[in-house]
């Protein structure tokens, strides 16, 4: 009996054992193993080594360079995609269909206002590769392929951001007719070029047909690929654009309003962590810093409803005028809790509207302006263009970002609205000129804050309204202290003051007009809209512990540099261009008797370092926007349509790839580690300890039960 007893007691405690020993190690796969590997995104064991030529590894890897870069390899201008395969530029095709195909292309392109544009960095076009000087061979890389012998590139730009390098292989057929045999054999061709092919060496084909008859027929039968395209330049039929660079957009909106911090666990963006590290995979920062970032993985981030309508538009009912995207909603769940739900207002189109990359670039100044507002200190929000004071046009950090830029820019413009109105040759500028006193005329104005209408709601911000207003200097100075340096000394006080009400009168309200609703002065609109969002963060933040506390007055604002070919003195010295030309420094002579009048008008300024705030109550809001906060619920999972008010919610963010508080190291009391969805990486430490206490006791109970079975 007592053999039989301690026999049964050693099969219980070798069973309990091994079930103990399979919890522990499920627990640490789960907390250790790569995210990727979990979470269907590349380990980065694999991506560290550097790809040799016919060899590509799983993607993105970083040998030739950051994904979705342009740089010069060899001498030769190299785009590098999404998983890191560099793209040759070449000059030609291979065959004159080719050469035919790429030039129709892109006249397609232009007119349907899709082509690149210069000027704003934004739009498609498509490129020749040169196949014959390929770095890598062709091959699969991650889903996809290397696409290295295509005939051409087709490359997307938001912004000056590089969104998408998609390959494009051009084929063509000697056969004329549209025979059953004829298309199968054209069919062939086309599908074995594609990924899982025979050859599969492009992501995508555009098919020069022989004939209409034939191109209707071959587009008929690959309706259903957006991947195909089939064309006939010589009569103009085009089955319609490649549905390419969806992945690169959802990407791009899915790091909105995520900061380059967001890398747990010593991730880097630059590249990927050592073999053997645990990874946490995912684009961070995506649209600010070019480069994939925490461990690199190819994923696409937090595809809410910001994501989708700019991946596929015309599936918003309406329409979207990207052209007017404004933010109106931003909340922090805090940290650990997935990171900052926003939402973006946009009219619906009625006509035409703009393109989803225009969007994405408005989406992307807001968030880059965001961060820069919460990253510098308010004392700095200020610029200054006056030709006596070069060296104090913008503060040096500030004038290296977006926001910076945008703030100059619209200073200018504020000094050409105001030449504008008050030129001479106008009936307003007639009446304005022939209404003054005196014989000298100086005007400072600024563009400042007025009272921003918001609503909040605990972690939930608003923003209802967010006007912007135009101050005569006097006025300026007397809410923010200081003097006024006098530029008409030798004229009365009483002329003086006669003048400024006379330009109170005529001219000011419609440049406040112009500052509120003229195209020119969007982006300061777009920009100013962060900075209410962010001053109500720097509250948030004192009240409560908020995902990104840690970056308020932190200084760093690397992430955030313009990608605009820009510096701060080529504003400066536009300004003092114009200044000296005369666009803007009116000067009006009359002669009354033996006297010469002259008036001349000077300078001014922005200042956004203070931020007036009016908030509505729970039934006043029910009472003006009954659906807003049902709309912006909504539009975090898709795009969601205002009817009644003709405009589109598109929001995201909050869930889709928990973050990590950038004010808190990892590890540390306090610190909150979390991984990409799925990965299981963020199985809390404490419950492996748990586990693990919980199996000692059982072992340890088991084996007291042996030992006093042995005794009997």
């Amino acid at each position: 009996m007592r053999r039989y007893d301690a026999d049964l007691h050693e099969r219980r405690l070798r069973s309990w054992t091994r079930r103990v020993a399979a919890l522990l190690t499920v627990l640490v796969a789960l907390t250790g193993a790569p995210s990727g590997t979990a979470a269907g995104l590349a380990p980065a064991a694999s991506a560290v080594t550097a790809a040799g030529p016919g060899s590509p590894s799983t993607p993105p890897y970083t040998k030739w360079g950051p994904p979705l870069t342009v740089r010069a390899i060899n001498g030769r201008t190299t785009y590098i995609d999404a998983n890191g395969v560099p793209h040759v530029v070449g000059s030609r095709g291979d065959t004159p269909d080719a050469d035919a195909a790429l030039a129709f292309m892109n006249r397609r392109l232009a007119q349907q206002g899709l082509g690149y544009d210069a000027t704003t960095k934004t739009g498609s076009e498509y490129l020749f590769q040169d196949e014959t000087n390929r770095l890598e061979e062709k091959g699969s890389v991650g889903k996809g392929v290397t696409g290295t012998t295509s005939d051409m590139i087709k490359v997307t730009w938001s912004g000056g951001r590089l969104v998408s390098v998609d390959s494009v292989d051009a084929t063509t057929t000697t056969r004329t007719g549209t025979t059953a045999e004829d298309l199968s054999s054209i069919g062939t061709t086309i599908t074995g070029k594609l990924p899982g092919g025979r050859k599969s060496q492009t992501a995508n084909v555009v098919f020069t047909a022989a004939t209409d008859e034939q191109a209707s027929a071959v587009a008929e039968r690959f309706k259903d690929n957006p991947n195909v395209r089939v064309i006939r330049p010589g009569s103009g039929f085009d089955s319609g654009e490649l549905h390419t660079g969806t992945d690169g957009l959802e990407a791009a909106a899915g790091s909105v309003f995520t900061a380059p911090g967001d890398c747990p666990e010593g991730g880097t963006q630059s590249g990927f962590e050592p073999a053997g590290t645990r990874t946490h995979a995912r684009y961070a920062g995506f649209a600010r810093v070019r480069a994939v970032g925490c461990g690199g993985s190819s994923g696409v981030p937090r595809a809410g409803g910001l994501a989708k309508g700019l991946a596929a538009p015309e599936r918003t009912p309406g329409g979207i005028d990207f052209s007017r995207l404004e933010l109106r909603y931003l909340a922090d769940p805090g940290p650990g809790a997935g990171g900052l739900r926003y939402a973006f207002r946009a009219p619906s189109a009625t006509s035409g509207g703009s393109t989803a990359l225009t969007g994405l670039g408005h989406a992307t100044q807001a968030s880059d302006s965001f961060f820069t507002w919460l990253e510098l200190d308010p004392s700095t929000f200020w610029v200054n263009l006056n030709p006596n004071e070069p060296d104090r046009i913008v503060d040096a950090r500030l004038g290296r970002t977006d926001a910076g830029r945008v703030l100059l820019q619209a200073d200018l413009a504020l000094k050409k609205t105001t030449g504008k109105l008050i030129h001479p040759d106008t009936p307003l500028g007639t009446e304005f000129w022939r209404s003054l006193s005196g014989d000298c005329m100086s005007f400072r104005t600024w563009i400042v804050p007025a009272p921003a209408t918001v609503y909040t709601k605990g972690d939930e911000l608003y923003i209802l309204k967010s006007p912007l207003n135009v101050q005569m200097e006097t006025q300026y100075l007397k809410q923010h202290g200081g003097s006024s340096a006098v530029s008409c000394p030798r004229q009365s006080q009483t002329v003086q003051d006669h003048n400024e009400a006379l330009f109170r009168r005529l001219i000011l309200p419609r440049v406040v007009e112009a500052v509120n609703t003229a195209p020119e002065y969007a982006d300061l609109r777009r920009v100013y809209l962060s900075r209410v969002a962010a001053e109500w963060y720097r509250g948030l933040s004192l009240r409560t512990r908020t995902t990104y506390s840690g970056l308020i007055g932190k200084g760093d604002i690397g992430a955030y540099a313009t990608h605009e070919d820009w510096k701060p003195v080529d504003t400066f010295n536009a300004y003092v261009r114009s200044y000296t030309k005369g666009e803007f420094k009116v000067t009006h002579r009359t002669r009354e008797g033996d006297t010469v009048y002259t008036r001349t008008y000077v300078y001014g300024g922005v200042d956004f370092s203070r931020v007036p705030v009016t908030s509505v109550s729970d039934a006043q809001l029910k009472a003006s926007s009954p659906s807003l906060t049902r709309d912006v619920s909504r539009s975090i999972e898709a795009p969601a349509t205002d009817t009644g008010k003709g405009q589109v919610w598109l929001g995201g963010g909050g869930g889709g790839v928990p973050t990590t508080d950038p004010g808190h190291v990892p590890g540390a009391p306090g610190a909150v580690v979390t991984s990409a969805p799925g990965s299981g990486a963020g199985v809390a430490p404490w419950l492996v300890g748990a586990a693990g206490a919980l199996a000692a006791l059982v072992v340890l109970r088991s084996a007291l039960r042996l030992r006093r079975a042995r005794r009997r």
